[in-house]
């Protein structure tokens, strides 16, 4: 009877530990996922190459100050410059049924 119950006591251990081992598994999911599911996952500074900085390419217009409030900087700001467009003939949105080259330096078929 003594071995029944430390046969039975054993393989309650080794379910136990299985599943504990199951469960480190799942926590590190990511170290066995396959090259076609990595590229899917998001890219962090951790997951890429040496010098790779996640930004989106955008100057900083001010500063933060040590409150969390932000001062713009007029000398950051960004500046468009835009041409005075009255009179203008052409429109924002181009058709690409128009030709490239104008009509008047286009050679005219018909006067062959």
């Amino acid at each position: 009877m003594n071995a029944i119950f430390q046969r039975l006591n054993y393989t309650i251990r080794q379910r136990v530990t299985d599943t504990i081992c199951w469960v480190q598994q799942q926590r590190h999911m990511s170290k066995y996922l396959s090259k076609a599911a990595k590229k899917r996952l998001v890219l962090t500074t951790k997951r890429a190459h040496k010098g790779f900085y996640k930004g989106n390419g955008a100057t900083k217009e001010g500063r933060l100050t040590s409150k969390g409030k932000f001062i713009v900087d007029p000398l950051r700001r960004l500046e468009l410059v835009v041409p005075d467009l009255t009179g203008f003939k052409l429109k924002p949105y181009i058709a690409r049924s128009v030709p490239r080259v104008p009509p008047e330096q286009q050679r005219n078929p018909i006067s062959r």
